[in-house]
């Protein structure tokens, strides 16, 4: 009688002790799922950062070409005035300047202008911080218009590569950023190239260096996380390399998903 009345308790602390790690499984479950909810959350909050500060880059600079093209049909006449006389008077040289600055007006402000609107927000936002940080750009990007890819992946990948590139070259000397962004047989292929002071925070993994922002905060280190995930959704391959003062990100991935 005895022991099966402590074969009970045994049993009674056994059940208590399984539901109690029951209960704190689920409970760490929880909490894991929060955290990743968090971070998901967080994620998500920054890209849509970058796609309103694309959208209204890109309105701001098509406002700009607007009132510049209604200011040149305002003075239309005027120039039209000019160019006959340069011309009868057989001014060739001034006709061409003329000519040239008339272009100029009548050119689209920004960097590039590839018909994919939230592209060229992107670009042309990025860019034009590069050239007030002092840089040297050299720009070729070449995209045809509605490009069949997934635009807020391809904001994130161009907006957090393009933000690291414009962080590393104003602590440079020797400021200079290379951009290619081309698009051919249904894939996209991007170099970045930019001058940095040569502190890069590097770390060693088995399938490659791995580098990091040196920005502090809950954000630190997340953008070239992001990126990563974005290109690999697109079965796509990015590589980072630094030597000397110049750093590259290369990237490769297939337009469909």
């Amino acid at each position: 009688m005895e022991a099966r009345k402590w074969d009970c308790v045994r049993f009674g602390w056994s059940g208590a002790v399984a539901c109690a790690v029951t209960a704190l499984t689920a409970c760490l479950g929880s909490r894991l799922e929060l955290a990743a909810d968090m971070v998901r959350l967080s994620r998500e909050r920054e890209l849509l950062k970058q796609q309103n500060r694309a959208y209204r880059a890109e309105f701001d600079r098509l406002r700009q070409s607007e009132r510049q093209i209604r200011a040149l049909r305002h003075d239309l006449n005027n120039h039209l005035a000019v160019l006959e006389t340069y011309a009868a008077r057989g001014q060739t040289e001034k006709l061409e300047r003329y000519l040239g600055r008339l272009g100029r007006q009548l050119a689209r402000p920004g960097f590039v202008s590839t018909g994919n609107p939230e592209i060229d927000g992107i670009l042309n936002d990025k860019l034009g911080r590069a050239e007030r940080a002092g840089a040297r750009l050299e720009v070729d990007v070449r995209l045809p218009e509605n490009l069949a890819a997934d635009v807020f992946d391809l904001a994130v990948i161009l907006g957090n590569l393009l933000d690291n590139a414009v962080e590393g070259l104003e602590k440079s000397v020797d400021k200079r950023l290379s951009l290619s962004l081309t698009a051919d047989r249904g894939m996209l292929f991007l170099n970045l190239v930019n001058s940095y002071d040569g502190a890069a925070l590097r770390t060693e993994r088995p399938d490659g260096p791995e580098y990091r922002s040196r920005k502090g905060g809950p954000e630190h280190g997340l953008g070239l996380s992001i990126v990563r995930s974005a290109v690999e959704r697109y079965h796509g391959e990015l590589r980072l390399d630094s030597a000397g003062t110049v750093f590259t990100a290369e990237v490769m991935l297939y337009l469909e998903p």
